[in-house]
């Protein structure tokens, strides 16, 4: 029984790390994209397509990539590790939450390749950006939430 609690000590503070690492990452991707590029559609527009008046320079593709590239791996990565977490969370509702992780992947998927078409002129993409921005950034939440509230919660108590 010692080694159960052992292993069930380490796996809570496994936990309480990622949920704290994961919640600044979001947080701090939050507060640089409104200094960086700003939460409305025109000034979405005017990051990537620029503007002469505020002496900005339009995004290329290659430039879109630079940013693209690593936001893919990385945040992959974390999605990877909160997605197999959510394995050992205790729910009612599985398909529920497979669903939810879907939108997630979908969501980022979104949010990295629109800067592409809104490069290339397509402004209906600025819409589809700022919806998958905000909803990456709820479900990521959520999700951490989840996996931090079950590591503090006992199996028997969930079913």
């Amino acid at each position: 029984m010692a080694v159960a609690t052992l292993m069930k000590t380490i796996y809570c503070h496994a936990i309480v790390y990622f949920t704290l690492f994961g919640v600044l990452l979001l947080g701090s991707g939050i507060w640089l994209w409104g200094l960086k590029a700003g939460f409305t559609v025109e000034q979405l527009q005017q990051y990537y397509c620029g503007n002469d008046l505020l002496f900005m320079q339009a995004k290329s593709t290659q430039g879109v990539l630079e940013v693209a590239l690593p936001h893919a791996l990385g945040m992959g990565l974390f999605m990877m590790v909160t997605a197999h977490f959510m394995l050992f969370v205790p729910q009612r509702h599985r398909r529920q939450i497979i669903r939810l992780i879907a939108v997630w992947l979908v969501s980022a998927l979104v949010s990295i390749t629109a800067p592409f078409g809104i490069v290339y002129g397509w402004s209906g993409l600025t819409e589809a950006k700022l919806v998958a921005l905000v909803v990456f950034q709820i479900l990521g939440f959520y999700l951490l939430w989840r996996v931090f509230q079950a590591a503090f919660t006992d199996r028997r108590e969930s079913f």
